[in-house]
């Protein structure tokens, strides 16, 4: 006959050792959730930025082309005004130079003096 048994009964009661390891783990779970939905407001934020930066892109190429087209615009008028430049310079030449252009508009500045004060009198 056995006085005590050498084994003893498990109870279905956690002890506190167990408690608290279960408790942590419910809070570990918890902040892994917790983690997760940061994650995935985080994801949503890189895909929207990822959008954003992409039709940013495609506006800079646009106007990168318009850009290229005003240049090409302007390089077209600057040819232009070269060339009406060296003609004036020409014709100032042919007509005499800078002497005979200043006698010029010195007389027809005297000839609009002039022109109003007939109209005046």
């Amino acid at each position: 006959m056995r006085g005590r048994s050498e084994y003893t009964k498990v109870s279905e009661e956690p002890d506190d050792e167990e408690a608290s390891f279960l408790n942590e783990g419910r809070s570990q779970q918890m902040e892994m959730n917790k983690q997760d939905e940061e994650l995935g407001m985080l994801h949503d934020a890189v895909k929207r930025l990822g959008v954003m930066s992409n039709n940013i892109s495609v506006e800079l190429d646009h106007q990168n082309v318009m850009l290229d087209e005003v240049n090409a615009e302007t390089d077209r008028a600057q040819d232009n005004m070269d060339i009406i430049t060296k003609k004036t310079r020409e014709l100032v030449k042919q007509a005499g130079g800078m002497q005979n252009l200043c006698i010029i508009i010195a007389l027809s500045l005297v000839l609009i003096i002039l022109t109003y004060l007939v109209i005046m009198t």
